[in-house]
Order: C-alpha cells, then structure tokens, then sequence
C-alpha cells in the first residue's frame, strides 16, 4: 500500500514539476499555438481590426484622388422651344449644347496634404489598434497558462480534502475520533468544491475570450504551448539603449501638422481667389433656316471679402482651426507627461515582480524541502498520509504563487513594450 501511495505522489510531482507532459496530444485539438503564432491569427482574422482596415482605405482613396476638385466639368445637353401662343404661329427652335468648366483656388494645395495627412494618422492609428489587439493576446495567452495551473491546485486541495474526509470518516467509524471532527472536513470539501467550479469557469471564459480575439470558432479546442517559468529568470529590464517611438505621441504630433494645414486651408478659403474658367459650344435650327453654332469662353476671378469681417463664418473658422492647434500641442506636452510617468511606473512594477519572485522562489524552494523531509519521515513511519498531502499541497501552491507573479511580470513587461512602442520581445532579448 505504501509503495502505490509513494509512486502516486512521485508522478503527481513529476506532472506539475515537468518530469513527464501534462496533456498528452489529443487527435481532437484542432489547434496546438504558441503565443506568436496566436498574434498571427489574431492580426489575420480579428474583426476589430478588419474594421481598421476599411477605414484606412477610406483614408487612401481620399489621398490618392485629393486633387479632384480641379477635375474638368463637362455637361452636355438639348432643347426644344416652340412659342405657344395663338397670336404666334412661329417655327421651334432646336438646339444642342456641351460645357467644360473648371474652378481652381489655392487652398486645393492645403486639402491634397490634409488629405495625406489623414491617410497617414490613419496607417498609425491602424498601427495602434494591432498593437493593442496583440498586447491583449500575449496577455490572454499567459493568463490561460496561468488558469490551467491555478485550476490543477484547487483540483490537488480538492483531492487532499476529500482524502481527508475518509479518512477520517474511518476513523470516526473505528471510534477514534468524534463526529464533530468528520464534519469539519466534510466542510472542507464542500467548500473546496466551488473553488474548482470557479476556476474552471474562469478558465473556460478566458478561453472564450481568447478565441474570439484570434477569430476562431468557439467550438474550436486549443491547447496552449509555453510556460510562465520561462519568466522566472530573466535578467535586468532596461529601456536605457531603447528609442522610444510612441505611437500615441506620432498621432498626436501628426495630428498637430494637419491642424496648422487646416489653419492654411481656411485662410485660403478666405483671402484667395477662386478662378473659374469655361467654354460651351452650341448648334440651334429654327424652322428651314440654317443651323446656327455659337460658342463661348468665359474666365472669372472671385476674391471673398466677407473675411474681413471679424464675425463672418471664414473668420471664425480660421479662429477655430487655430484653437484646435492650440488644444492638441496642449495634448502633445500631456502625451509626453504621461508617456514618462507610464514609463517609470512599468519599470517600477517589473522591478517589484521581479523582487516579489525571488521571495516566492525561496518559499518555493522552503515548500520543496519540507516535503522532501515529510516524505521522508513517511518511509520511516513516523508521519501519516495527511501530512505527506498537505506538505505536497503547499508544494503546488508556492508554484502557482510563483506563476501567478510570473504573469505580473510578463503583463508588465508587455506594457512597458507598447508604451514606448517597441516591438513586443525586444526588453526580453
């Protein structure tokens, strides 16, 4: 009996400690990811960022075909006349007719490189929006590895409870202990119960999380490759030989070079002059007379002067395109603010994860060694089963005390990534 009890606990160390595979390869998973090869999904077939993506051809062709404005008129067309009144017996007139025309002002320069500038703070906000949506997989990555080990301990305390509770139901029925002593680990067990049922629902919502940001079918099974010990011995985290390259901040500072454009535009709008030139060409026949063509070239000049005046609609434009310059070189000085402070904190945060797991490291390694002592002392007799179970209990709760901080690091690692817009990796090289 001893001998079975001792090779049960030698493989249920070796699952969670890595001796032999967890889950083996099942013929049912249709999908077997690594975390960069979930961020290649997601970038395939996320419907957020398809979204993205119509938008910024939008933003393309009203680049591309900006300079349509000075695009020639043309028109074409036919009349009839006859006179209608009975004093008048007169023959129709018929006539056909076609105009080119086109209008130029200088403010088509400013719209055509407003134009290009919306295009390009719409390929950074594309930009951005696939950053985000591959720091939040990465992050629903490793917080899956996390639920799958957090849901392995609740099902071990589970298990030693309910060991527990035979026992000492046995016990009970031997009369060696009381019956007040069988209901409280009878109490144990039922409360452990919910503990796993909550795990496995949290598990299996991020799943689903996680599944719909890769754009796949939630009936779809998927078995996760990696591990958060991968993080538990990194070196020094340092942003001291890093360029920084916020994206936040370039949408800013090319939002900022659209709003002076759009101050040159409405003072074009308002001081410059619009020339307009046309030519139309007729043929008209009364009656049996000859055909009689006609044509006609007209050029004009308009110049505004409703801009003078301080509360005409071209001066308050002009006044409100330079507020917004004013607002977003206000944002531009907060970005910045706040792209430091960000910054700090997430060196802050990774520098305390890193001190919070050497501290659980060594608790670890504490939670190791007395169940080395507790196994032991159960081959010599002098401690029971229950005490073999709880030292391994406290085993598999360090561990996952140790993931658990190992998550907070990668996820701030991975903050501090997207603030200061480097490629995700690049602190971890």
């Amino acid at each position: 009996m001893k001998k079975s009890c001792l090779l049960s606990f030698s493989i249920t160390l070796c699952v969670f400690f890595g001796c032999v595979p967890v889950f083996a390869a099942s013929s049912e998973l249709k999908e077997n990811l690594d975390v960069d090869e979930a961020v290649s999904l997601a970038i395939k077939n996320n419907i957020s960022l398809k979204e993205e993506e119509i938008t910024l051809r939008a933003y393309k062709r009203s680049s591309t075909y900006s300079w349509n404005s000075v695009s020639p008129s043309v028109s074409a067309g036919a009349s009839y006349t006859k006179p209608v009144a009975p004093s008048d017996d007169g023959d129709g007139t018929a006539a056909v007719y076609g105009t080119a025309s086109i209008s130029f002002t200088p403010a088509l320069f400013a719209a055509v490189k407003g134009a290009k500038l919306d295009y390009e703070n719409g390929k950074l906000s594309y930009e951005s929006a696939v950053k985000t949506i591959e720091l939040n997989v990465r992050k629903a990555f490793y917080k899956i590895l996390y639920d799958e080990d957090y849901l392995k301990l609740q099902k071990q305390n589970l298990e030693s409870a309910e060991k527990q509770y035979q026992q000492n139901l046995a016990k009970y029925n031997s009369g060696g202990i009381s019956r007040l002593d069988v209901l409280s680990t009878q109490v144990s067990v039922e409360t452990q119960k919910p503990k796993v049922l909550s795990a496995e629902t949290t598990l299996s919502n991020d799943k689903a999380s996680f599944k719909q940001m890769l754009g796949i079918s939630q009936e779809t099974e998927i078995s996760l490759s990696g591990s958060l010990d991968d993080f538990l011995n990194i070196g020094d985290i340092t942003i001291k030989d890093v360029e920084i390259n916020s994206t936040s901040l370039k949408i800013l500072e090319n939002k900022l070079e659209a709003a002076k454009t759009s101050v040159l535009k409405s003072r074009l709008n308002a001081y410059a002059p619009t020339l307009t030139g046309s030519y139309t060409v007729q043929r008209s026949k009364t009656g049996d007379n000859d055909a009689v063509d006609s044509e006609t070239l007209k050029a004009s000049v308009t110049i505004p002067l409703d801009s003078i005046l301080p509360w005409s609609s071209s001066a308050q434009n002009i006044a409100s395109a330079k507020d917004s310059v004013e607002s977003i070189e206000l944002q531009i000085e907060d970005e910045k603010t706040s792209l430091k402070v960000s910054t700090e904190s997430a060196l802050l945060s990774i520098a305390q994860s890193k001190a919070a797991i050497l501290s659980l490291q060594a608790s670890a390694n504490l939670a190791k060694e007395t169940f080395d002592m507790t196994f032991l002392a159960y081959q010599r007799g002098t401690k029971d089963l229950l005490s073999l179970q709880k030292a391994l209990d406290d085993v598999f709760e360090s561990q996952v005390n140790l993931k658990s901080e190992a998550y907070s690091l990668v996820s701030s690692i991975l903050d501090l990534e997207n603030i200061i817009g480097v490629p995700f990796g690049t602190l971890l090289k």
